[in-house]
């Protein structure tokens, strides 16, 4: 992977606004708030709809601030969306409303710098340090920008410039970290990085920074241990077990780097997927379909809370999904916590009783534990007959029956599975 690591940008939000105008502060502004609390909770067509109340309402005597931060929350909310050009235009008109908001043109730069436009982002964060010198934000920005096109002693000076300004701010660290990586300065990037634990000792940035310094300098026992450290942060981190997988193969431990490199490989071909995923429930953050499949996502990525997380709030947007309560089943199963699987499975078929997968996954969860052996042979038969032709259900009625001594069942069970197998359409 040619990736170092994810720097991430800065981008906060502008509250402040007058409210002199007494019809304005009185009526419009409510919209202007209620837009806040829509954009708070992820409402974001709702925030949009709401700021574009206050626009469309405005009169010329205006408090022309409040506009200003209004056009900016709209921006801000469209840049969320990832829809940068929308944003662009919106801030655009707020600079023009009040021409003197360094935060303003920081927000622009960023969008800018998402388009990958970064003669303009440049040009936007230079006015932004213009109107507001002692804000770090945008020397830090400036610094990503100089990094991406590989201007490295700009974006050095723009990450020294910041941490003149904020000598405490762990990023600008690590944007020096990963130029004198880059570099082939593992002593200085080791540094770097170091500073920057010292004010947030768990940053995944950071500790994938040090790992690879680490790596580099052979140093291999303790880049082992910070990527293992990374990975018990974020078990799913793909960056951490493609390096883990190169280490492994120099230290010639052919089985862990080849562990690493497979699951690698899954994570690499599932993150755009993700992100995807996630972008869906951000324009669609009603849809329980958009976070049951985000918890299909993770669950493939062996990232069980947060599918148990997603499944959950899609049941609390619907409860009345099947298949979701049967995921949500499933992963409680994978994780040994088979009371709550059964309870899971159990709602998915009250739900929908033809749901074959879910009689078969509680007539196991029933033999496991030992527990209700005729109800385990109830739902192993339920799911045979509701699909005969999977040979995987007739393996559990097989295995169900042989812990009951019900032999001759076991045995034509298990002769079934045997003859699906073998058919030429399997």
């Amino acid at each position: 992977m040619n990736i170092v690591h994810p720097l991430r940008i800065v981008f906060i939000f502008c509250l402040s606004f007058s409210a002199a105008n007494g019809y304005f502060a009185e009526g419009l502004s409510d919209n202007y708030q209620q837009g806040i609390q829509y954009k708070n909770a992820g409402q974001y067509q709702n925030a949009i709809a709401s700021f574009d109340l206050v626009i469309n309402s405005a009169q010329a005597g205006t408090d022309t601030n409040l506009l200003a931060d209004t056009y900016y929350q709209i921006a801000s909310t469209y840049h969320i969306l990832e829809e940068y050009n929308k944003s662009i235009a919106s801030y655009k008109r707020a600079i023009t409303l009040n021409p003197n908001s360094g935060v303003y043109y920081n927000a622009l730069g960023i969008s800018y710098s998402e388009l990958k436009q970064y003669k303009a982002a440049i040009a936007a964060y230079q006015k932004a340090i213009e109107k507001t010198p002692k804000n770090a934000q945008p020397y830090y920005n400036l610094g990503l920008v100089y990094l991406k096109q590989g201007v490295f002693t700009f974006a050095e000076t723009a990450f020294k410039n910041a941490i003149a300004v904020d000598a405490d701010w762990s990023d600008a660290y690590i944007g020096l970290g990963e130029i004198y990586l880059k570099q082939g300065d593992f002593e200085n990037a080791e540094k770097a990085y170091l500073t920057a634990a010292h004010f947030n000792p768990n940053g995944l940035a950071i500790l994938s920074g040090l790992g690879q310094v680490y790596a580099k300098q052979k140093r291999h026992d303790v880049a082992i241990d910070t990527f293992d450290k990374v990975l018990s942060l974020e078990s799913d981190n793909t960056e951490a077990h493609f390096q883990l997988a190169q280490i492994y193969h120099k230290l010639g431990d052919r089985e862990k780097a080849t562990s690493r490199m497979e699951f690698f490989k899954l994570l690499r071909n599932t993150d755009p997927i993700l992100e995807k995923a996630k972008r869906w429930v951000k324009i669609n953050p009603d849809d329980p379909i958009g976070y049951n499949n985000l918890g299909i996502i993770y669950l493939t990525r062996k990232r069980h809370d947060k599918a148990i997380e997603y499944y959950k709030h899609a049941i609390s947007i619907s409860p009345d999904l099947p298949t979701t309560h049967y995921n949500l089943g499933l992963t409680y199963h994978k994780q040994g916590k088979l009371d709550l699987a059964i309870k899971a499975y159990q709602q998915a078929i009250t739900l929908d009783p033809t749901l074959a997968i879910a009689h078969n996954n509680l007539a196991v969860c029933y033999t496991d534990m030992r527990l209700n052996p005729e109800k385990a042979l109830l739902h192993a038969k339920t799911a045979t007959d509701l699909a005969p032709d999977d040979a995987n259900y007739w393996d559990t009625l097989a295995t169900v029956c042989t812990h009951l001594g019900l032999e001759n069942q076991a045995q034509n069970a298990r002769q079934k599975q045997i003859s699906l197998l073998n058919s030429p359409e399997k």
